[in-house]
């Protein structure tokens, strides 16, 4: 079973996702294919155990995506994750509460 059989995404994961592999092409097609491949093993590692990973704040906790500035933040939400979005590591925080609260 693929990872994204097991999880649930906010709508604008996609937009996430799209911004992010679009900034990392313009440096290195290589360099966006190693973010997706990375992006897969993190949401991979959630589903295999989402308890495991440290609370954000509240109620949502992240997952730490391995060589790049990442983070994915996500909540349990009838005992299956919910991704509520793909964020770079330094962006405001506040980013992350308002789409947690949407």
């Amino acid at each position: 079973m693929a990872a994204e059989d097991s999880l649930r995404f906010h709508p604008e994961v996609v937009s996430d996702l799209r911004e992010a592999i679009g900034w990392y092409s313009e440096i290195s097609q290589d360099l966006a294919n190693d973010f997706r491949q990375v992006i897969d093993a993190s949401l991979g590692r959630l589903v295999a155990n989402p308890e495991l990973y440290p609370h954000a704040f509240d109620d949502v906790r992240f997952v730490r995506v391995r060589t790049f500035p990442y983070l994915v933040l996500y909540k349990n939400m009838n005992e299956v994750p919910f991704v509520l979005g793909i964020f770079h590591g330094a962006s405001d925080p506040s980013k992350w509460r308002q789409r947690a609260s949407s």
